[in-house]
């Protein structure tokens, strides 16, 4: 694994324990209302290259002015709650009372 991918990981594990708990791998805890399963290192990087795919597409749509498919932006949304990202690098912040 490369050093940056290992450094996301590693953002990753500290993200996690700060906001789900200290889990192992492979176990599920609770983030923003929903349940989440700790990732290892493999299924990280596939899950964030995942994510910035969606991203891609979306901000690809976004900027050029066409309809945001509803299903695009709910996996989108999906992916960072599984990579317990706070801050969306595409949709902007949540306001409050949202998820």
């Amino acid at each position: 694994m490369p050093t940056e991918d290992l450094m996301e990981y590693q953002r990753y594990d500290e993200r996690f324990t700060a906001l789900v708990g200290a889990l192992e791998p492979g176990q599920y805890g609770h983030f923003r209302g929903r349940l989440v399963r700790r990732l290892d290192a493999t299924q990280f990087a596939a899950k964030v290259t995942e994510y910035l795919s969606l991203g891609a597409r979306f901000s690809a749509l976004v900027q050029a002015g066409d309809t945001i498919d509803d299903a695009l932006a709910v996996d989108l949304r999906a992916a960072e709650i599984e990579l317990v990202i706070e801050q969306s690098q595409f949709f902007p912040p949540l306001g409050r009372g949202q998820a």
